[in-house]
């Protein structure tokens, strides 16, 4: 009976143990652990503070900063695994000796729900490289590139808070730093605004540093690379006008008959003090007489003007406005006029022209006369009478000399061209056409 019990209860263990051993067969064959390897996993410094505090910093060397990454672990955990979930450091205060050229550190490699014994790291050690920490100050220069707030605003300012930074890294990556720039976007502004800015780092040859040498700086003061930018804008003013003054004494005989500005008006924008203040001049820049000297002239002359000089504090032009203005100081003898005649008034001759039109690029030409005070008084565009003979010109552009006839009495000062534009008769006629 006892050896019939003993029987039984050997068979089930023995029944129970082919079952479990049967199982892990099936569950291997169904799910068999494997191994995959994941190569080029960058490899990021832990603790870099242990070698800072003796003034030295580390840095991955370029084309070993990588290790291949091999996982075991069962085919439906393998399978969803891909390169993002394993990581690979370079612990500093694992070091194996300082005294070696490289130095070298180990690299350990995690991957979630994947246990150490399970992870094997090639190459096991890789080298860095140990510089000396240095540390400078950059200011960091604000820009809105090409952007362009709305028409009726122009940017006053702009300043990074803070506009200075201690930079920290590398002494090879330091001494290469040129200048570090915040880059924002005014588009269609209409007020004051503090914008977020992301810092950008050049070097010498203006090549923006990677993020690779970017992560071995450390931007004291400032958090995940970013500052905030503080723009100002400035009130558009148009329709300013521009009045030039002359000092000095033309050539006996003579006098100064006007002194015009081109352009004649300008746009400007400034603070509201600034454009109130302004305001009080009428709304007029001013040359000053000391920079259009007309001594001892005795014909037209023109000079450029720098108008940014002329500017008050807190003003500046608007976009797209020169900032040269070309000063024409107009030299008349004595006892003379200048008239402007429409350019509709010029007889062109011969008379019988019919194969060309004749097109005058300016809508006015200047006449300058001589003669009494009394008479000169008198005349009139009217009693002026201008021709261009045209007998010997062909299809083109061509500058004309202007035959002026004018009363008895009355003298011309110089002689004048006019710019004239031959068409085809046929041609002008198709330009017009296309032009409704």
């Amino acid at each position: 009976m006892k050896r019939n019990l003993m029987n039984k209860t050997t068979l089930k263990i023995l029944s129970f143990v082919i079952a479990a051993f049967t199982w892990l067969i099936v569950t291997n064959m169904e799910d068999p652990v494997t191994e995959v390897t994941f190569y080029n996993i960058p490899v990021t410094i832990a603790n870099a503070s242990y070698l800072e505090s003796n003034s030295q910093i580390p840095a991955l060397t370029d084309g070993r900063d990588t290790v291949n990454v091999t996982i075991k672990a069962k085919s439906s955990v393998i399978k969803d695994l891909d390169q993002e979930d394993i990581t690979a450091q370079a612990d500093m205060t694992q070091i194996i000796s300082m005294d070696t050229t490289p130095v070298m550190v180990p690299v350990t490699a995690q991957c979630t729900d994947i246990s150490a014994e399970d992870i094997t790291v090639n190459p096991g050690n890789i080298p860095i490289d140990v510089e000396e920490k240095v540390t400078i100050e950059q200011k960091i220069y604000s820009t809105y590139g090409d952007t362009l707030p709305d028409k009726n605003y122009e940017v006053g300012s702009v300043k990074a808070e803070p506009d200075v930074v201690d930079i920290s890294g590398p002494a090879s990556l330091i001494s290469k730093i040129d200048r570090v720039v915040a880059r924002i976007d005014v588009s269609n502004m209409t007020e004051d605004t503090l914008v977020e800015a992301e810092l950008q780092i050049y070097d010498k040859n203006q090549e923006e540093l990677t993020a690779k040498q970017l992560a071995t700086l450390n931007l004291s003061g400032i958090e995940d690379n970013k500052v905030k930018v503080r723009v100002d804008l400035w009130k558009v003013q148009n329709n300013v006008k521009i009045q030039a003054e002359y000092t000095g004494q033309p050539e006996s005989g003579y006098e100064v008959n006007a002194v015009e500005s081109t352009p004649a008006t300008i746009s400007i924008a400034g603070t509201d003090e600034a454009l109130e203040e302004f305001a009080e001049t009428g709304n007029v820049l001013t040359i000053p007489g000391e920079l259009i000297d007309v001594t001892g002239k005795s014909e037209d002359f023109t000079t450029s003007v720098n108008l940014t000089d002329l500017l008050p504090t807190g003003i500046q032009l608007a976009r797209n406005i020169n900032s040269t203005a070309s000063v024409t100081a107009k030299i008349l003898p004595y006892n003379s006029r200048e008239l402007s005649i429409p350019s509709t008034n010029i007889t062109t001759l011969p008379e019988n022209m019919d194969a060309y039109d004749v097109i005058f690029e300016k809508e006015k030409v200047v006449v300058r006369v001589k003669g009494k005070e009394a008479d000169l008084d008198k005349l009139t565009v009217k009693d002026i009478k201008l021709s261009v003979n045209l007998q010997n010109y062909k299809e083109g552009e061509w500058e004309v000399p202007v035959q002026v006839s004018l009363p008895d009495g009355y003298e011309q000062v110089d002689n004048i061209t006019v710019a004239v534009r031959l068409v085809k008769a046929a041609e002008a006629s198709k330009q017009t056409e296309d032009g409704k």
